[in-house]
């Protein structure tokens, strides 16, 4: 497979294998110009080829959050409140992050988005919670999967959620 045949030339072999593609003292001005156009290629950021389809990952973020958080719904309406207490948390994090991402803060753990939203949002007063991230979102550690926690951690969720896409709008 692959990864013999990789493992058994070595690294080395595949650098000087493309070490001379990267040499372009050899080419002419026509070989700067796109195949079907006329204009010399310009070496710009910008949407092309390489492109591919372009996502706003911080409306996808969001997306997920609204998900989970219709899961979480679905789980407090049947009693199962473990889940939905579950899928809660889920939603916090996710719509922490999104706006994370959308000031470029990028964490992949869970613990760091929890971290990082009460760094950039919530300690500088961008964002307005009646205690920090950590502690509305980790209260889930503290409390039993009752009924009564299940509903007020969901609505808590949902008050968060409201924030965040409010923010984001703005």
């Amino acid at each position: 497979n692959f990864h013999q045949y990789y493992d058994r030339k070595g690294k080395d072999h595949f650098y000087q294998l493309l070490k001379p593609l990267a040499d372009l003292t050899n080419l002419q001005q026509e070989e700067f110009v796109d195949w079907g156009h006329v204009e010399q290629f310009v070496t710009a950021i910008g949407v092309g080829e390489c492109a591919g389809v372009v996502i706003d990952l911080v409306a996808t973020l969001l997306l997920e959050a609204d998900e989970k958080f219709s899961w979480a719904k679905q789980n407090l309406d049947k009693g199962a409140y473990a889940d939905a207490i579950y899928h809660t948390y889920s939603t916090f994090v996710s719509a922490a992050k999104s706006l994370l991402l959308d000031k470029g803060v990028n964490s992949s753990t869970q613990v760091g988005v929890i971290r990082e939203f009460d760094n950039h949002y919530v300690e500088t007063g961008e964002f307005n919670l009646s205690t920090n991230f950590s502690d509305l979102v980790l209260q889930i550690n503290k409390n039993e999967p009752t009924a009564e926690f299940a509903e007020k951690y969901f609505g808590e969720a949902e008050a968060f959620l409201n924030q965040i896409k409010e923010k984001r709008a703005a």
